[in-house]
C-alpha cells in the first residue's frame, strides 16, 4: 500500500511538472499548494528537480525539433558560409533574439537565487499567492488581445522586453510562460508567435539550469546533496516514473495549448490562477 501511495505521488508530481511548465498556471505555485493542501512532500532534492525538468525539455525540444534544426543549420550557414547569408539571416536573427531574451534571466538567476530562496522560506505561501495573482492579472489584461492583423515576427526590441520581464518568473507562483507570452501580446505580437517564442526560451533556460545545478555536484559530490539514495532500488523506479510522466504531460499540454490560445481561452487560465492565488492567500493568512 505504501509503495502504491508513493507511486501515485511521483506520477502526480511528474504530471504537475509537465502540465504546468507549458500552461500559464505556474509549476512552482502548484508544487507549493500540493505541499500545503495535500500534504505532499514535493521537495525531492536537486536530482528530482533536474529530472522532471529534463522531461519537459525533451518534450518541448521534440515538439519544435524542425524549428530548432533549422535555426542551428541556418545559424551555422550564416556564420561560416557568407554566400548563404541572404537566406539564413532571419533564422540567425531569431536565434540571436533567443539569446538576448535569455541573458537577463541568467544574470538575475545567479544574483538573486539565494535572497529569493531565503525570503521564500519565510513567506512561502504569501509569495506564491502574490505570484499567482500577478499571473492572473497579466492573463486577464491580454485575454482580448487581437489574434489577427498583428506582428507575425519578434523584433529585437520585443525580445529584449520579454527578456527583461522573464526574471520575474523566478518568483514562485508567477508563470514564466504566462508573463512572457502576455508581454509578447502586449507588444502586438501574434498569439502563435509570442507563445512559440516563450516556449523556445524554456530550452536554453532549462539547459542552463541543468548545468548550473549539476556541474558543481559532479566536481564535488560530497558537498552537495542531490536528494537521491543510490542504494534504494525503489527510488530508481519512482524517479523514472516521474520522468516519463513529465514527458507525457508536457507533450499533452503542447498538443492543446496553441488551440486553446487561438480560441481565446486565456480568460479560463486567468480565472484558474485567480482562484489558486486566493486559496494560497487564505492558506498564508491561516499559517501566519
Amino acid at each position: 500500500m505504501t509503495f502504491l501511495v508513493e507511486l501515485l505521488k511521483y506520477i502526480f508530481l511528474g504530471v504537475v511538472q509537465g502540465v504546468t511548465e507549458v500552461l500559464p498556471i505556474s509549476s512552482s505555485g502548484h508544487v507549493a499548494l500540493s505541499q500545503a493542501l495535500l500534504n505532499i512532500d514535493a521537495d525531492e532534492g536537486m536530482l528530482f528537480f533536474i529530472l522532471v525538468n529534463l522531461g519537459s525539455l525533451i518534450a518541448i525540444a521534440y515538439h519544435f525539433r524542425r524549428l530548432i534544426a533549422r535555426l542551428i543549420v541556418n545559424t551555422l550557414r550564416f556564420v561560416f558560409k557568407k554566400s548563404s547569408r541572404a537566406e539564413s539571416t532571419d533564422d540567425f536573427h531569431y536565434a540571436l533574439k533567443i539569446v538576448i531574451a535569455t541573458i537577463p534571466f541568467g544574470i538575475f538567476g545567479v544574483l538573486l537565487e539565494n535572497p529569493l530562496n531565503d525570503f521564500y522560506s519565510k513567506y512561502s505561501m504569501f509569495v506564491v499567492a502574490v505570484g499567482l495573482l500577478i499571473t492572473s492579472t497579466f492573463l486577464y489584461i491580454v485575454r482580448l488581445a487581437p489574434l489577427k492583423h498583428v506582428n507575425q515576427s519578434i523584433s529585437f526590441k520585443d525580445a529584449l522586453v520579454i527578456g527583461l520581464i522573464q526574471p520575474f518568473a523566478m518568483i514562485p507562483g508567477l508563470s514564466r510562460s504566462g508573463i512572457t507570452t502576455s508581454t509578447g501580446l502586449l507588444r502586438k505580437v501574434s498569439m502563435d508567435t509570442a507563445l512559440t517564442f516563450s516556449l523556445m526560451l524554456y530550452i536554453p533556460i532549462s539547459i542552463g539550469a541543468f548545468f548550473y545545478k549539476l556541474v558543481p555536484w559532479i566536481f564535488d559530490p560530497v558537498s552537495y546533496d542531490v536528494g537521491f539514495d543510490t542504494t534504494n532500488l525503489m527510488m530508481y523506479l519512482l524517479y523514472g516514473v516521474a520522468f516519463v510522466f513529465s514527458i507525457l504531460a508536457t507533450r499533452f499540454s503542447l498538443k492543446y495549448i496553441f488551440k486553446w490560445f487561438r480560441q481565446g481561452k486565456l480568460i479560463f487560465f486567468a480565472v484558474y490562477t485567480l482562484i489558486l492565488g486566493l486559496i494560497a492567500l487564505v492558506a498564508a493568512v491561516i499559517s501566519y
